[in-house]
């Protein structure tokens, strides 16, 4: 029985939190843990997650250093063999998705470090945006659509193989975390599968902060390669102001 911990990080997101309680509580596999990682917040947050009754569920509130501190938190306090955040907001696509994870990698000879597959792209607003179909998670793609490669929500990580999210970055710290990864996991180690693994609401700190999101990515770039190569993706650095134009101009 392969064990998950389902790692969610809040800051006064009683809006948002009791959706993705649900969406987790609500898996038909059960073999999993749900760890809260609250920010010490002051909206009733707390509160509530203090009013859940499930016996998978274990929380922490206190102050942090951002989310990525937050979620060094949650993977730190985890006992399952595979981790997944999924935080405060976002869903998973089905109940069924555990189930279906299991059921992939059950016959396999070895069991994959990582294991992803897409998600499904709402505006803050809940439209359906786009569904986010996963590419090969190489250095090649990070270098150029950096976390459209893979949606962070949907990418489970084998406790064995995980890596700290650097607090060098405010934003863009799980891309970082990308390339931690493959930098020591192989191709024949990774799993992808185009299962849609979670629902992604845009508007998100990263989201409303565009400007600060976009450099920070072209910096974990520059630190991940060396003069030659950063020059010669610079052009995909257009690709997401490309795709932020085209939300201001739909109206999404």
């Amino acid at each position: 029985m392969y064990k998950f911990s389902i790692i969610t990080v809040v800051y006064n997101g009683m809006d948002v939190l009791k959706n993705t309680v649900d969406s987790i509580q609500n898996q038909t596999y059960n073999n999993f843990e749900h760890i809260i990682v609250d920010g010490n917040s002051k909206d009733g947050t707390l509160e509530y997650i203090k009013s859940l009754a499930f016996d998978n569920l274990s929380y922490i509130s206190e102050r942090d250093n951002g989310i990525y501190d937050a979620m060094n938190k949650g993977a730190n306090l985890s006992k399952g063999e595979y981790l997944l955040f999924l935080n405060a907001g976002d869903n998973f696509a089905s109940n069924e998705i555990l189930e279906n994870i299991v059921r992939k990698i059950r016959d396999l000879k070895s069991k994959p470090k990582i294991i992803y597959g897409g998600a499904n792209v709402y505006t803050e607003n809940g439209k359906f945006l786009v569904r986010l179909n996963p590419l090969v998670l190489n250095k090649k793609n990070l270098n150029r659509f950096a976390t459209r490669t893979v949606c962070h929500q949907s990418i489970f990580v084998h406790n064995k193989s995980m890596k700290i999210y650097s607090d060098k970055y405010r934003l863009k710290g799980e891309l970082n975390w990308y390339y931690d990864l493959i930098a020591v996991i192989t191709q024949n180690e990774i799993l992808q599968t185009d299962e849609v693994i979670c629902d992604y609401y845009l508007g998100g700190t990263g989201d409303k902060n565009f400007i600060e999101n976009y450099f920070e990515r072209i910096n974990v770039a520059k630190v991940h390669n060396n003069l030659v190569t950063f020059i010669a993706i610079f052009p995909f650095f257009l690709i997401p102001l490309i795709f932020r134009i085209r939300r201001i101009l739909v109206g999404k």
